[in-house]
């Protein structure tokens, strides 16, 4: 389980205002929140991790977690901040969906504090008052268009009806991501009959993300992708995704 520290530090330089974690925290390999994020020491939200609630907050990274975070996974209601210095100080960015390879964003191993905000969002009629926990992360609050673009997206096809009111029950009642809805169908029988991904087939998908986001053809920078599509079947919305945090993108769209 994650370890949360309860004591309160009470030295200034590791208080922080509002709702805070203290700097105690620790890797670990637990629960995740309903509405919050979890922080990965590996790419691909791999090995140890810990998580925080929406509207908490760690001004200062403990020694061992200090600049190690790889990747980061939403849940909920949430979006993330991550600053380059503690107490929120240095350059900052805000991820608003999970993301896969910090690398790739210019932040790997490069982050000393963080907030994760409670972002709200469609109030559903779900289970216990849930309410719809943000499937889209901007990208559409109705779950039913959540599910259809997974499916169209993974399966290439709409939603069956017993898929659509699955997956928007998980949406609404349990609090899934869209990057849950799709994980969930890359891992189905009916995504791995649909045939063996080559490699051909994996550079043409990532020369297709190429145009549509930076509008010109890939180098040699490409093969990362290439690799993603080819063995951990991202789709050409995830390229896209992560095209879109890079450092060309932001530049051409300042």
């Amino acid at each position: 389980m994650v370890r949360w520290r309860t004591t309160v530090l009470v030295a200034g330089a590791m208080l922080v205002a509002g709702s805070s974690i203290a700097a105690g925290q620790q890797w670990g390999n637990g629960s995740v929140p309903r509405d919050g994020a979890c922080f990965y020491r590996d790419p691909d939200y791999h090995g140890e991790y810990f998580c925080l609630q929406s509207g908490d907050s760690l001004g200062a990274m403990p020694g061992s977690m200090n600049d190690e975070i790889s990747s980061i996974r939403l849940f909920g209601r949430a979006d993330v901040t991550v600053f380059r210095d503690v107490r929120y100080d240095g350059t900052s960015r805000r991820f608003e969906s999970d993301v896969k390879n910090l690398e790739r964003a210019g932040w790997d191993d490069k982050i000393s504090s963080i907030r994760v905000r409670n972002t709200g969002g469609y109030q559903g009629s779900g289970a216990q008052g849930g309410g719809f926990r943000g499937g889209g992360r901007g990208n559409g609050s109705d779950p039913d268009i959540v599910v259809r673009r997974a499916y169209q997206d993974i399966l290439g096809r709409d939603p069956d009806e017993a898929g659509l009111r699955l997956y928007r029950r998980h949406i609404i009642d349990d609090g899934w991501t869209e990057a849950r809805v799709r994980d969930t169908l890359r891992n189905s029988p009916e995504y791995r009959d649909r045939g063996a991904m080559t490699v051909a087939r994996a550079e043409e998908i990532v020369r297709r993300a190429y145009l549509s986001v930076l509008n010109r053809e890939p180098d040699a920078g490409s093969r990362g992708y290439v690799n993603d599509v080819f063995r951990n079947h991202w789709t050409q919305q995830d390229v896209e995704r992560e095209l879109r945090n890079s450092t060309e993108y932001r530049t051409r769209n300042r």
